[in-house]
């Protein structure tokens, strides 16, 4: 109570000060405006008194004309006295005004402990109602939060099977370039020199990785450097250490016996170098082309044997055409 009681009194004292300033200014006003009336009914009068004085030093001026001055006179004096009745009537409404003012502010500060008792309990209730509906707002938050979770994560899924997808693509890409940069490489067959194996327009994919971790194999087909901008591609007939011979009748002699091949080819008509024995060294090859007899090969100089170092690497597929892809023989 001791709270209210202090406001009160702090507010009464706003108002009675308010209402005083009020007064102050308005008897002010009041004052000045009663100064200007009669400054210029003053006026009004020396104006009348010296239009008198020469009306009457004017011997020739009707009685008519003074009656009607008069007239004049007595209807200005009655004007003067209807504004200062006015103003009076003012004055006494404004004042009227304030005091009504200053009855309504004290009546409010007594209204105040009584309007702050009001607050409080309507405070009090709202409080007490918001206790109340907090269990009920719980459980509606945990209604949406479910479903909300029950919508989100469809949505994150979507995302994530994207993200998968993207990720996926760029790991085969990757793989793929690290493949044919590093592992394989494509080459194109030109020429009939390996027919029927091969066929000149076959693309194939050569195995680059093949012999680094093991030895080149008989009857492997292989990719080797033949000039500058020139691969050929040849089967090995001969390993390093063997001896290798072509008969007049076409057979190849391996270390003095015949070699029994596990496909049949076209029999050498032309041995060339090698119809003579041809000792290989410990890191050499001997190649042919399956279409024996027409074929540039290890039997003539300009191609001669294929050392291990310039063996780029293994035929391991056939790419094109699609009716024939697949491992090569």
């Amino acid at each position: 109570m001791g709270y209210f009681d202090e406001n009160e009194e702090s507010k009464a004292e706003e108002i009675t000060a308010l209402v005083e300033g009020v007064s102050s200014k308005e008897e002010k006003r009041l004052e000045k405006e009663r100064r200007k009336e009669e400054k210029r009914l003053e006026k009004e009068r020396r104006k009348q008194e010296k239009l008198e004085r020469k009306q009457e030093k004017e011997e020739d001026l009707p009685d008519v004309s003074m009656a009607d001055l008069k007239k004049a006179a007595a209807e200005a004096a009655e004007e003067s006295r209807k504004a200062l009745e006015e103003i009076e009537g003012k004055e006494k409404k404004e004042a009227e005004a304030v005091e009504a003012e200053a009855e309504a502010a004290a009546s409010e500060v007594q209204e105040a402990p009584e309007a702050a008792e009001s607050t409080a309990e309507i405070l009090a209730g709202a409080a007490e109602s918001e206790a109340e509906e907090e269990p009920s707002r719980r459980k509606e938050k945990k209604k949406k939060k479910k479903k909300g979770d029950k919508e989100r994560p469809q949505d994150v899924n979507i995302v994530k099977d994207l993200l998968s997808l993207i990720i996926y693509i760029g790991i085969v890409v990757l793989v793929c370039f690290l493949i044919v940069t590093f592992v394989g490489r494509r080459t194109t067959v030109h020429g009939d020199s390996m027919n029927p194996t091969l066929e000149s327009g076959d693309s194939l994919w050569v195995n680059m990785l093949a012999y680094k971790f093991g030895d080149p194999k008989r009857y492997d087909i292989i990719v080797f450097p033949y000039e500058d901008d020139v691969n050929y591609i040849k089967r090995i007939i001969g390993l390093p250490g063997e001896t290798v011979q072509i008969t007049d009748s076409g057979d190849i002699l391996i270390n003095g016996e015949v070699l029994v091949e596990p496909i049949r080819f076209e029999r050498i008509r032309n041995a060339n170098n090698a119809a003579s024995p041809i000792t290989l060294g410990p890191d050499e090859y001997f190649v042919l082309g399956d279409n024996r007899n027409n074929s540039r090969d290890s039997r003539y100089g300009d191609v001669g044997n294929i050392k291990r170092d310039k063996i780029i690497g293994r035929a391991a597929f056939r790419i094109t055409p699609l009716k024939k892809f697949g491992s090569i023989d």
